[in-house]
């Protein structure tokens, strides 16, 4: 019988054939688990921006009240109204007719979570300039239909119906624009859309985000007490696709710093000093990105979405400044 001997040198030739086979199924492995488990939380992260309860209280009409003049809004003559949005839903909202005849008409946005009366807070201010006011439920929120929020990107075609609706019923008059948070950023979204209609003479911005794919990050940052980006860009990238797949958007579609640059249309800025939820650096970029006519406000001792309440005459006057600038371009 005949012995074969491996040489130390076959052994470590067959040790180097076998290692990359083994490496590449580890890192296989590796590769599918990771995704797996990336793609579940990002579907679970998903739900929670996207498919949020904005119902649990259609009418926040008693949670509200004590930001506004109520005995005003009683004795005001005022309609309920609705729009059919193109994305087949209806919009509900409340038509506040100024005492003081006028065609000129502000239409106020409401912040995530909010509604119609969340954002009458603004409406006296606006009252005592001389507007009429026009204050709806957004997308998914309040009696307004649509199944989710999109964080501007179908809001911005369902603000354009209502600006359709008011140019119809006032004609020849001014039109602006308050929104806030993300109703602020479907206001900047809406003015790219406005750049060829120019129906709308004014924007307010209060505590709009600049890019949703920033604004995710710095949620997840906060919310998960994260420090690296080294976990939440796969995140996002999941987060990104299943919304892609579900809503037909890019997170990068909606990113208003891209728009603002671009817009003729004059637009103010305002945001709370102290805001932790929007940082007051993304409506600081939105403002040097902004080229033409452009305002902007920081308001002291405010976190998201105080400014108006910790500093209402400051803040009327500003806004009042900011208005009668605009209106006297037009003019």
């Amino acid at each position: 019988m005949q012995v074969q001997f491996t040489s130390l040198k076959d052994v470590r030739r067959n040790k180097k054939k076998k290692w990359p086979r083994i490496a590449f199924d580890v890192i296989f492995v590796v590769f599918i688990i990771t995704n797996v488990i990336s793609l579940y939380i990002g579907n679970n992260y998903y739900k929670k921006i996207f498919e949020i309860n904005t119902k649990t209280d259609l009418d926040q009409y008693e949670t509200y009240k004590s930001t506004f003049n109520e005995r005003r809004f009683s004795d005001i003559q005022r309609e309920e109204v609705s729009v059919a949005s193109k994305n087949n839903y209806k919009l509900y909202g409340t038509y506040i007719k100024n005492p003081k005849a006028t065609n000129n008409t502000i239409i106020l946005l409401h912040r995530l979570g909010g509604s119609r009366w969340s954002s009458m807070k603004y409406t006296d201010m606006y009252l005592d300039k001389g507007f009429n006011v026009l204050v709806y439920d957004g997308r998914h929120h309040g009696y307004s239909g649509g199944d989710n929020v999109t964080y501007g990107f179908y809001e911005k075609d369902d603000l354009d119906k209502w600006v359709d609706w008011v140019y119809r019923k006032n004609k020849g008059g001014i039109i602006g624009v308050h929104g806030e948070s993300t109703g602020a950023a479907a206001a900047l979204l809406h003015s790219k859309i406005n750049e060829n209609k120019k129906k709308v003479s004014f924007y307010i911005a209060d505590s709009a985000f600049s890019d949703l794919n920033e604004f995710f990050t710095i949620r997840i940052k906060q919310d998960y007490n994260l420090k690296s980006n080294l976990l939440i860009k796969p995140l996002i990238f999941y987060i990104d696709k299943i919304n892609k797949l579900k809503n037909g958007f890019y997170l990068t579609e909606v990113s208003p710093i891209n728009i603002v640059g671009n817009i003729k249309t004059p637009i103010m800025f305002i945001h709370g000093a102290n805001d932790t939820y929007v940082p007051k650096t993304m409506s600081e970029d939105l403002y040097k990105a902004k080229s033409g006519t452009k305002q902007i406000y920081i308001a002291p001792a405010s976190d998201n979405n105080e400014a108006y309440l910790n500093n209402q005459d400051e803040y009327r006057d500003r806004v009042y400044t900011f208005i009668d600038s605009v209106i006297s371009i037009n003019n």
